[in-house]
């Protein structure tokens, strides 16, 4: 539910590492701009894999929330819990396959 809100905010950040590696460009600080270079392709790593494999789904609202409720009691992630409740279920209606 919150990827959206990730995604923003590396986007933001990028644009942040942009702006400072421009201005260490033209400063001529090549150390700095070496830093914010290395950001950069972090920051880029993270969102690009961030959802590659992942279709975007849309729930129920209740099962949203009972999918969140269980991910804050357990801590486990929100996508893994629905991974596995969608795993569970096609085992169920397809056990011979």
């Amino acid at each position: 539910m919150s990827d959206l809100s990730t995604r923003v905010l590396i986007s933001i950040s990028l644009v942040i590492t942009g702006v400072g590696a421009l201005d260490a460009l033209l400063g001529r600080e090549w150390d700095l701009l070496t830093v914010f270079g290395l950001s950069a392709i972090v920051q880029t790593t993270i969102w690009l894999r961030q959802r590659a494999n992942r279709i975007p789904v849309t729930l129920r609202p209740d099962l949203a929330h009972w999918i969140e409720t269980q991910a804050q009691q357990t801590g486990e992630p929100f996508d893994d819990i629905l991974d596995r409740t969608v795993a569970w279920h096609r085992h169920g209606l397809y056990e011979h396959q």
